[in-house]
């Protein structure tokens, strides 16, 4: 009697194989580019028909392969790239499972032509559906080519799941850019219905080939970075502060030549924005971390889309520490887009100087969130921070901003707020008035400047609180009336009250176990409402349960949330009257932070008008 546990037959077992290894045609894309990269092309055709559905070709001037070796290829986990289990340790190559190339032929129609350098005959093989048909000499390409004709013909279910043409054409167009990034000198070629959508040469250096790919427009605002730590070395282009997109299209992250979407590198880019950018958008980066391969293991996942690193707390403060000295400096001003930094190039705030607080309650706000500080710890300049607002007194920073920031980002001329030259200093502006007890109208020589209040006292404020607050400095907490329950799930629960217990005591979040899958949220620091704390705390705990998020670097990140929302809550809002005086010394508390262009929550303190632009307005020639 045949028992229940069977063996699948092998076309069946590389149908499931299809189904992990390709996903949709940008997965045949990536797998056969990735083949064609490390058999040394200098030179890469795609052509892609109706989506991929009908036709997705590949051609190279690689090595090629012998008929012995095309015939090989076709067979499950066979591959050139490795021998050993040590070689998996040691994985340089794109690829190396040996599961790309018969996994899609078992779901295509398809067709390779190869032929070793030096050889007068190549050789062509047709298989379909994963059964090999024709087996015959062919004129040598000089490389390989790679026809791939109706996609899932054979699996419905799974081209029932195709998107639009359209769409699916986007995700190709998208794994070619990445990468066609990643390897600047070999030149590539992107080819839909006929329509040339990629033609980029071998380039000198990533900058270029980054024109090339992601548009001069968006080329124009990066920035070069490179940096060394031991065996970590990083190097890539960062955004400006102005340059920025709606989704995370534009994170290019690259381990060890291989691009990836990783946790650990997305967590650390976007902490080094956090409050750069407005809330729901994204910085552009192409980023190359490369590490000894024994302390990254690519072999996670089937498509090999995944990495695992042996330490990811250094990882993350490696790559977040590069990009935030990046950015500071950018918002300095001692790096331009397009320019690497001048070291004889005095900083933006040479010559400002430190200017002291004027008023009696310049403390309060920094009182009230750390009432067991020893002594006044100055925070607000304008005294205003310990004043409850107005009801109605306009809305707090919580929201997108995404339309502000397109319009400043169109008046920086090289990623300062202050346009080409030497910066002034706030303090410099000629107060005009203040306009519907929101914004601040200044002048300077011909220019005009609106300033949001609440924004430009929000920055202040955060970073007085930023300096003041720290470990042994606890912000003072309301109990709940009501406890509010965050149904976690065991893991974020138990991480959560085992990891963040004492660092939310210290933030002033007073949070306990509820069961094992929940907890209790039963006090919120001073001033800001349960649910965004609530909000905070959620987050807190999905980054620890991931792994890649802990120790120093969820401090750090909660600590600066906390200070933000506290900063917001303290600060003048839109409503609130202000006086000259009150308006200077605002000024010239600006001088001194470090960021003074954005609230910590990404929106713009600043925008700034020339006077032709003015006298646009109303038709006028000058």
């Amino acid at each position: 009697m045949t028992g229940r546990v069977q063996l699948l037959d092998e076309h069946l077992i590389n149908k499931i194989a299809a189904g992990e290894v390709v996903e949709r045609p940008a997965s045949v894309v990536k797998e056969l580019v990735e083949n064609a990269v490390d058999a040394e092309a200098t030179r890469i055709e795609v052509e892609v028909e109706a989506g991929g559905r009908s036709l997705i070709s590949v051609i190279d001037d690689g090595i090629g392969m012998s008929r012995d070796d095309a015939l090989m290829a076709l067979e499950r986990h066979a591959t050139s790239k490795i021998r050993t289990d040590d070689d998996l340790f040691s994985v340089s190559s794109l690829g190396f499972r040996g599961e790309a190339v018969p996994s899609i032929a078992s779901v295509s129609r398809f067709e390779l032509i190869t032929g070793e350098r030096g050889d007068v005959a190549g050789t062509r093989i047709v298989v379909d559906g994963g059964t090999v048909g024709k087996i015959e000499d062919a004129p040598n390409p000089g490389g390989t080519e790679i026809r791939v004709r109706r996609l899932f013909f054979n699996t419905p279910v799974r081209l029932k799941f195709l998107r639009s043409p359209r769409t699916e054409m986007a995700h190709v167009v998208d794994t070619v850019h990445r990468l066609a990034l990643a390897w600047p000198d070999r030149a590539f070629k992107l080819v839909a219905d006929d329509k040339v959508l990629l033609d980029a040469p071998p380039s000198s250096g990533l900058a270029a080939r980054a024109a090339a790919v992601l548009g001069k427009k968006i080329s124009a605002g990066l920035v070069p970075v490179h940096d060394e730590r031991g065996e970590l070395r990083l190097e890539g282009l960062v955004s400006s502060p102005a340059t920025h997109k709606a989704n995370n299209s534009g994170l290019f992250l690259y381990v060890n030549g291989r691009f990836v979407k990783d946790r650990t590198l997305v967590g650390a880019v976007l902490s080094a924005y956090r409050g750069i950018v407005p809330r729901g958008r994204y910085p552009v980066v192409v980023l190359f971390l490369d590490l000894p391969p024994g302390r990254v293991d690519v072999n996670v996942h089937p498509a090999k889309s995944e990495v695992r690193f042996t330490d990811s707390g250094s990882v993350w403060r490696f790559v977040g520490g590069v990009v935030s000295r990046a950015v500071a400096s950018m918002l300095a001003g001692d790096v331009r887009p397009e320019a690497r930094p001048d070291a004889s190039a005095a900083g933006p705030m040479a010559g400002v100087p430190a200017l002291p607080f004027g008023r009696p309650l310049a403390s309060r706000a920094m009182d009230r969130a750390f009432p067991d500080a020893d002594g006044p710890v100055d925070a607000d300049p304008l005294g205003r921070a310990a004043d409850d607002p107005e009801p109605g007194g306009g809305r707090a920073c919580s929201g997108r901003a995404a339309t502000w920031m397109d319009r400043l980002a169109r008046q920086l001329d090289d990623g300062r707020a202050w346009g080409r030259g030497e910066r002034p200093a706030f303090s410099e502006l000629e107060v005009l008035a203040q306009y519907d007890r929101t914004f601040l109208l200044c002048q300077l020589g011909r220019e005009l400047f609106v300033l949001d209040q609440h924004a430009a006292h929000e920055r202040v404020v955060f970073e007085r609180l930023r300096r003041g607050g720290g470990p042994g400095r606890r912000m003072k907490t309301q109990r709940l009336l009501v406890p509010e329950l965050l149904e976690l799930g065991r893991s974020r629960a138990t991480a959560l009250a085992e990891e963040a217990g004492p660092l939310l005591a210290e933030l002033g979040v007073e949070v306990s176990s509820f069961g094992a899958e929940t907890v209790a949220l039963q006090g919120v620091p001073v001033g800001i409402s349960a649910g965004r704390v609530r909000r905070a705390v959620q987050d807190l705990a999905d980054e620890l349960r991931s792994g890649v998020g802990s120790g120093a670097t969820v401090a750090e990140a909660l600590r600066y949330e906390i200070a933000a929302l506290v900063a917001c809550h303290s600060s003048v809002r839109a409503g609130d009257r202000l006086g000259t005086d009150e308006i200077r010394e605002l000024l010239r508390q600006l001088d001194r932070t470090e960021h003074a262009f954005a609230c910590p929550h990404g929106r713009p303190t600043l925008v700034r008008f020339s006077r032709d632009e003015v006298a646009r307005w109303f038709v006028r020639d000058s």
